[in-house]
């Protein structure tokens, strides 16, 4: 069995149930409660992008430990425990996907299948009798981590910092978090709910299609940018059906192939930086959008970037 596999669907489906929708869900939204969170997050990955890392693996287990010992106390935070809470979360992904660097897109498309099935499935538990759930999703990566034999990676050295890609990532992330935060928030278009097993069957359809037939995420641009502006409509004209089929498939889609262009970087600074971007920024500003109820912000940057592709980015690799 491959235990890496298990680690990297532990930790998604921490960041999906827990760090996510969990605390969020459980301070109601409240930007003054939860400000410390992204705050932690950025300076936990800065703090990964800098130091000199020395054992990957001890060092996760440490981490993944301080984040059980956090968990316990779920959903009882403090801005300085949602502080800590954002630091390891931060600080342990840009690792956690340069080790993940030694597996290749079936492996990534199978810890993506794993965390989208279990997540979808236990979405509508309770925000605040999530506690077990925070407490054992480390535990597990912990375990699993332990019996994991890391394989040794050719660290990347970069020129520059690959910008244009970094940018594409920050856009699917933030019209992907704008709709989901909407979607979560209304009671009319409850799809997880009402239609959890049809959502199952399309993230796992979304994955296979990306692992099958997706090239690259720049080059599928057009194919996402469909997808989502379909997704949008779709949520516009209250189709709640047809959403669950459609708005699933392209988040597996995109994410299999952003979360591949992430491990392909081999290198933790550069991975770190890019997750500053692409997990904190692009996801708090979604927030904001979401929250202000300002859903038209997203078609309009939908639309530059559908201008501005063939021109800056169909040439990126």
């Amino acid at each position: 069995m491959n235990f890496l596999i298990i680690v990297l669907s532990s930790q998604l489906l921490y960041y999906l149930l827990i760090a996510q929708t969990g605390v969020v869900g459980a301070f109601d939204s409240h930007i003054h409660d939860l400000y410390t969170l992204p705050i932690g997050g950025v300076i936990g990955a800065l703090l990964s992008a800098i130091w000199r890392h020395y054992g990957l693996k001890q060092e996760l287990c440490f981490l993944f430990g301080i984040q059980m010992m956090i968990s316990w106390f779920y959903p009882n935070y403090s801005l300085g425990m949602l502080f800590a809470l954002g630091f390891v979360v931060g600080y342990t992904t840009p690792l956690l996907l340069y080790i993940f660097g030694s597996q290749g897109k079936l492996q990534l498309s199978l810890g993506l299948a794993i965390s989208y099935a279990i997540g979808t499935a236990l979405y509508t538990y309770p925000f605040m009798e999530r506690d077990d759930i925070a407490v054992i999703l480390p535990l597990i990566s912990v375990i699993a981590l332990r019996f994991t034999s890391l394989k040794h990676i050719e660290y990347k050295q970069y020129s520059h910092f690959p910008w244009k890609l970094v940018g594409v990532m920050m856009l699917w992330i933030f019209a992907d978090s704008a709709l989901f935060e909407t979607l979560s928030r209304s009671g009319t278009m409850d799809i997880w709910s009402e239609h959890t097993l049809l959502i199952i069957a399309s993230h796992l359809a979304g994955v296979y299609l990306a692992y099958r037939y997706g090239d690259g995420l720049v080059k599928q641009s057009p194919i996402i940018l469909g997808l989502f502006a379909v997704s949008y409509l779709l949520f516009w004209f209250k189709e709640p059906l047809l959403l669950a089929v459609i708005y699933p498939v392209v988040i597996s889609y995109y994410n299999v192939l952003l979360f591949y262009k992430l491990i392909q970087m081999g290198n933790i600074r550069t991975i770190a930086l890019s997750m500053i971007g692409v997990g904190w920024i692009a996801a708090s500003a979604a927030n904001a959008v979401a929250l202000g109820h300002q859903l038209w912000i997203v078609a309009v940057i939908l639309g530059l970037f559908a201008l501005v592709y063939p021109f800056y980015f169909r040439r990126i690799s």
